[in-house]
């Protein structure tokens, strides 16, 4: 199908999609992989338990806004007994967005602020500030040191702009 060119999520496959007026493109698509690997033990396995199916929000097409509703399925480990949610390369867990988005969004970031790319991108503030904390959480991980300086101040009556500014600790350089 050709909307698999355009979403380029390798591993995937559109099941279906529909275009509806003034909210976008939904695009049904699973995952070609029949196995998983369990979080707990390493091993991998093929009992299916259960479908959850979620909402996640991508990339626009032509401008049109896409949702892509995922069946991240849930296996069973034959070694741990227990069930397990698949691993999916482009959504973070429990997370309403791509992380393609979340990066398009904090590029978006250095030239503009929080409120403005919130209202452009058809997402909340709070996502946004979810979308730093996890940046932020991931510099941490491979032990680099930056700071996160802004002003976001949750509910505002008088829509002050909200700002982030990454600045790198060791070269005092903001990125």
């Amino acid at each position: 199908m050709i909307l698999d060119k355009f979403l380029n999520l390798k591993g995937t496959s559109i099941q279906g999609y529909l275009h509806l007026e003034n909210i976008g493109i939904v695009c049904r698509i699973e995952s070609k992989n029949q196995k998983a690997i369990c979080p707990r033990c390493g091993l991998e396995s093929d009992k299916l338990h259960q479908n959850h199916r979620h909402l996640v929000k991508d990339l626009p097409i032509s401008g049109q806004p896409v949702y892509l509703q995922v069946n991240r399925r849930q296996f069973k480990c034959d070694n741990c007994r227990k069930p397990f949610s698949e691993e999916l390369d482009f959504v973070a867990k429990k997370r309403t967005y791509t992380k393609r988005l979340a990066e398009n969004i904090l590029e978006q970031l250095k030239e503009g602020d929080i409120l403005n790319v919130s209202r452009r991108n058809d997402v909340t503030e709070e996502e946004i500030q979810r979308m730093i904390e996890d940046i932020a959480e991931e510099i941490r991980f491979f032990g680099l040191s930056y700071a996160i300086d802004g002003s976001y101040k949750g509910w505002n009556p008088y829509r002050e702009r909200h700002w982030a500014i990454f600045v790198n600790c060791f070269l005092s350089k903001a990125n």
